[in-house]
């Protein structure tokens, strides 16, 4: 057995990646790094007992480029003999009619594909291809931004399954030489020479230079990534069983945490604590990052000391109480409620709470003047079954179908991707029709009926404002 087939064996054999039985969708874009994915996972696949296919994702970025990448891709599939799921992603005009970031769109485009593919068809694995430099350029941003340099993970958990990436210990240089020998083609996207984007400049000026001081630094970017996981795992496991011993529960389902307890843990599992109970009043959602730093550090100097009584306001209208050593979360009464729903009549402006007024109409019957000092104009069309819109408060669970994608999203995953800060989720108007069905929330996200561009189908209207 060759070193390479050897190194990412024994990978995958020490983060118990993948399990005989498995049936394992690989991302393919018919990039160097994939193809050697793809034909390693399909050449090794009756030795490991897995089903292999492959999966390919056609962003429109390139016109008849982009599209040739998936032909060559099934191509592939039809010499491997193994299934080819391919799809497609509108990501020029989905950032024309919406705006946002190229490579998140296209990201969350290709992962939603992904995971529709990995439920509807039964694989319960996904497997990308990414490498060690991919590694230490993920540790570079992450400590740039200052998040902790936890790299990315060698496996977790996606919707239908879990998302393993195998060749993380293999440098590029392995990659090209695997391709070499076993005679593979391959394509080339000529985005990843742009430096437009952040990553890419990472790895031509900054990679390079650590590499030539040190031609061992990937391969140490992903022990140390990968140590650091595990540690973070374990403080996580440890963080959750002291919560559970020192945190009872209001009859209002709020937690109240033992203070003389929570001030004898180390700081390291006190930082931890906090934020589970974060996550815990605020439905599993995880802090903005304009939170997490001023909010957390709050928060640890009071829960850890004993002097004197507190109250803290909270965002979204909690509040953390210390008294006597016991710690209380409780619920500001004295902020504002928003209606829970009411009906969006057509014609008229409506008010939602001290934040926002919304109107919608027919475009047959506009008067411009109405739109003088909006925020926002949107044109759509519905069947009369789906009138009236209502507008509501957001509700756990709920999701939104987005242009360019083919499952609806979760509003609380859109939020944190969108940086919508804690105090403003509850304020948002969430636009409804009869049916209950969400199609909008003004100010973050139009779903798929909506267009920013009047066109001969538009029949409608709406427009939002902030007081």
């Amino acid at each position: 057995m060759d070193k390479f087939k050897q190194t990412i064996f024994r990978f995958i054999k020490e983060w118990s990646l993948i399990a005989p039985g498995d049936r394992i969708l690989i991302a393919c874009s018919g990039g160097v790094d994939s193809v050697a994915l793809l034909h390693f996972m399909a050449s090794n696949q009756d030795s490991m007992e897995i089903e292999v296919a492959a999966i390919h994702v056609d962003h429109n970025l390139r016109g008849e480029e982009s599209a040739a990448d998936g032909t060559f891709v099934a191509r592939l599939c039809e010499v491997y003999g193994i299934p080819f799921f391919g799809g497609s992603v509108p990501v020029p005009a989905i950032i024309e009619k919406d705006g946002g970031n190229v490579q998140a769109v296209c990201r969350n485009g290709r992962y939603a594909f992904f995971e529709e593919i990995m439920t509807k068809h039964g694989y319960d694995v996904l497997a990308t291809a990414h490498h060690a430099e991919d590694q230490l350029e993920t540790v570079l941003m992450q400590v740039t931004k200052g998040s902790q340099p936890l790299g990315m993970s060698v496996k977790r958990e996606v919707e239908g399954g879990v998302l393993i990436r195998p060749f993380l210990p293999a440098m590029k240089a392995n990659l090209y030489s695997y391709v070499g020998e076993h005679e593979l083609h391959f394509r080339e996207d000529p985005s990843n020479e742009s430096d437009a984007y952040l990553r890419n400049r990472y790895r031509h000026k900054i990679v390079p230079f650590i590499l030539d001081e040190n031609p061992g630094a990937a391969e140490n970017a992903v022990r140390m990534s990968g140590y650091l996981q595990e540690d973070e795992e374990l403080l996580e496991m440890l963080a959750q069983e002291r919560f559970d011993e020192i945190t009872k529960f209001t009859e209002a389902g709020l937690p109240v945490v033992d203070g003389n307890a929570f001030s004898r843990m180390h700081q390291t599992l006190q930082r931890r604590i906090i934020t589970l109970l974060l996550r815990y009043l605020y439905n599993g959602e995880i802090m903005p990052v304009k939170y997490n730093s001023a909010l957390i550090s709050q928060l640890l100097h009071h829960l850890s000391s004993q002097d004197g009584n507190v109250s803290i306001h909270l965002p979204r209208g909690y509040r953390f109480i210390r008294e006597y050593g016991v710690l209380t979360f409780v619920r500001d009464t004295s902020i504002e409620e928003v209606e829970l729903q009411k009906v969006l009549p057509k014609g008229v402006w409506t008010r939602w709470g001290n934040d926002f007024q919304l109107y919608w109409n027919e475009v047959s019957n506009l008067d411009t003047e109405l739109f003088m000092d909006t925020d926002d104009i949107m044109y759509f069309d519905l069947p009369h079954s789906a009138l009236p819109l209502s507008i509501r408060r957001r509700k756990d669970g709920d999701r939104i179908l987005l242009p360019g994608m083919t499952h609806p999203k979760r509003l609380s995953r859109l939020f944190i991707d969108e940086k919508v800060g804690m105090t403003e989720r509850d304020r948002l108007p969430v636009i409804i029709t009869a049916q209950g069905e969400i199609c909008a929330v003004p100010g973050v996200r139009y779903g798929v009926i909506f267009s920013r561009h009047k066109t001969d189908q538009s029949k409608y209207i709406v427009s939002t404002r902030k007081l």
